[in-house]
């Protein structure tokens, strides 16, 4: 009778020690999702995106279908607007004035850092902006900007940013820290 109480309790006592390196694997590998101003997320935000080697841009074809592609975005403005360039012919453009829900993925993989802006797409065709929203080197691209050459203003929407670097994971339900823009792009 002792053997068997011994038994049960080395048992108990194994399985104990082993939901409690299980509970604390769990939390190593993701850590709870920390509290975060507002305004330390869009600073952490903006370091991920000067940092970001890889930049893709989402839209969604007539069938619901979403396409990535990578681009080669201007600098978010202060207020998170994106600016982008492409042929005014290209499939993008075509599934942008069929369905302005878009996506720009920000990822720096130094850091295991990205950030994700979704948004409303709108072409713009303005000379003044088009010259401004200019590389040099696109010329062998876009020969003539006038016609070869249109812009993308990303106005975003929601912005998630997750991060190993700074400590920024997503919480229980698996959503990472986010900020909310009003309709006009402000912060």
């Amino acid at each position: 009778m002792k053997n068997r109480f011994v038994k049960t309790l080395m048992h108990l006592l194994v399985l104990l020690i082993l939901s409690y390196t299980s509970i604390m694997a769990q939390d190593e590998q993701f850590p709870p999702q920390r509290e975060v101003s507002r305004d330390s997320l869009l600073t952490y935000a903006r370091m991920i995106v000067d940092s970001s080697d890889s930049h893709v841009l989402i839209t969604v074809d007539e069938t619901g279908n979403p396409h990535a592609r990578t681009m080669s975005p201007f600098t978010p403005e202060e207020n998170w607007t994106i600016w982008l360039g492409t042929f005014p012919t290209s499939r993008k453009v075509k599934q942008i004035k069929n369905n302005p829900n878009v996506v720009v993925f920000y990822y720096d993989s130094k850091s295991f850092s990205y950030v994700n802006i979704s948004g409303t797409a709108k072409l713009v065709n303005d000379p003044d902006l088009k010259a401004k929203f200019w590389k040099d080197g696109w010329k062998r691209f876009y020969p003539d900007r006038d016609k070869d050459y249109i812009l993308i203003e990303v106005t975003p929407e929601r912005m998630e940013v997750c991060s190993f670097k700074y400590h920024l994971f997503w919480n229980k339900d698996g959503i990472p820290p986010s900020v909310e823009f009003d309709t006009n792009g402000s912060e």
